[in-house]
């Protein structure tokens, strides 16, 4: 048995990871603009074999980097300001790109993290969710080591980055979660990692759980006793024999700058489904939660002040700011996220587009990749304050069968 049995986990692993996407070098003309302006960032788009690499003006505008795209293929997933970090395809192995001023790219280091396994004869697996994180200084890589086979545990490798070359050294395992999720999430002030999983126990009955683990001085990852207190979920009042008690599943999780915290969750009974499976009932809503010293994570959030995530499961990012938190899914939102107390709605944007993933620099650009409803594959760029949102000259882009996106801030 596999960790994606159901379908909520399994959307939220196609929403994340993408497809392998192509596009011709001439294809990348469209992007290009005249602009004097010294660059804020540089945008990477992996597209099947190759990577298309931007420069993002001011304004958001996106101007190919030269010699973009570059050949190589990865399901980008991280940077540090040197170096992009990604895997390669249908594997599980960790490749680095050193990343010039200009964003070119030039191939750094390889490592296979099966060397690794903290159980081996539990071999780990690309297609049951694949993860990895830096934490904010760039020091250290966390990667989600997912086993292929059920009952085995999930796993999370520490690294150490040598940003003279690219390699990563390990450092150690931590955990031994039993259908531990992929997702890896650093509290703003780097001293805790949590990952959210909503996996299957026994049959098709998920069972809610955020694991949280303290990053040592050294880098390394250690478990706790510390825990994430969920809100109660209301009764399940569809099911046909009556109303039944349920309980809230986490997905999607981001984290603010300081100590605040906000996750996705969905509420599942285990009787209503109609075979004993249970199902998930009521909208997708949003909980804040507020971390303690040593990483407990307590909400005040309930079903009654919670706000709903209309775009349903999907991938959540917090500005660099902290005062705005968008969503994807079937969708586009940005809320208004104040800390420990409940998101307030701000906007609705791309309400007939699927979103598979979000990010934002530090200028206050947001970046949307996802596909239309009419099939097409696109960028969306936005910059977002807590007063105005505005698309980016040139917005949106077409860019067929993009899969994975990296946003590194510049100087």
């Amino acid at each position: 048995m596999t960790h994606c049995i159901r379908l909520g986990v399994c959307l939220v692993a196609v929403l994340a990871g993408g497809s392998a996407w192509a596009q011709t070098a001439d294809q990348s003309d469209e992007v290009t603009a005249e602009t004097t302006a010294a660059p804020i960032a540089h945008v990477f788009v992996s597209n099947g074999s190759k990577i298309l690499a931007f420069s993002a003006a001011p304004n958001g505008k996106l101007t190919a980097v030269a010699g973009s795209p570059f050949n190589y293929n990865l399901s980008l997933m991280g940077e540090n300001g040197h170096y992009l970090f990604g895997f390669q395809p249908s594997s599980v192995i960790i490749q680095s790109l050193a990343m010039a001023s200009n964003g070119a790219l030039k191939k750094g280091a390889t490592l296979n993290t099966a060397e690794y396994n903290a159980v081996s004869d539990c071999a780990l697996t690309y297609w049951n969710g694949q993860r990895l994180r830096v934490d904010h200084t760039g020091a250290d890589l966390y990667n989600a080591a997912v086993p292929a086979d059920f009952p085995c545990d999930t796993s999370y490798q520490s690294f150490k980055i040598d940003d003279a070359n690219g390699e990563l050294t390990f450092l150690n395992n931590a955990g031994a979660i039993l259908l531990g999720g992929a997702s890896l999430n650093i509290l703003g002030n780097n001293k805790f990692v949590y990952t959210p999983s909503c996996g299957a126990a026994y049959g098709n009955s998920p069972y809610p759980y955020v694991g949280v683990f303290e990053r040592l001085s050294n880098g390394e990852l250690a478990t706790t006793n510390s825990g994430v207190g969920l809100p109660p979920a209301p009764m399940d009042t569809t099911y046909p024999g009556g109303a039944v008690p349920g309980y809230y599943c986490p997905f999607s999780m981001a984290t603010d700058p300081t100590d605040h915290a906000a996750i996705e969750l969905n509420a599942f009974d285990n009787i209503g489904g109609g075979d004993g499976e249970g199902r998930f009932y009521g909208p997708v809503v949003i909980a804040t939660f507020t971390a303690d010293s040593k990483g407990n994570l307590t909400t005040t959030s309930t079903d009654k002040n919670m706000a709903v995530a209309e775009t349903g499961v999907g991938p959540m990012r917090m500005s660099l700011s902290g005062k705005l938190l968008a969503i994807g899914g079937t969708g586009l939102e940005i809320f208004h996220f104040n800390g420990g107390s409940p998101v307030t709605k701000y906007n609705t944007l791309l309400n007939t587009d699927s979103i598979g993933t979000i990010l934002w620099d530090d200028s206050n650009h947001l970046y949307a990749l996802g596909s239309t409803a009419k099939g097409a594959t696109e960028l969306w760029v936005y910059t977002v304050t807590p007063t105005s949102v505005t698309e980016a000259p040139g917005s949106p882009y077409a860019i067929p069968n993009a899969g994975s996106m990296v946003v590194q801030s510049l100087p």
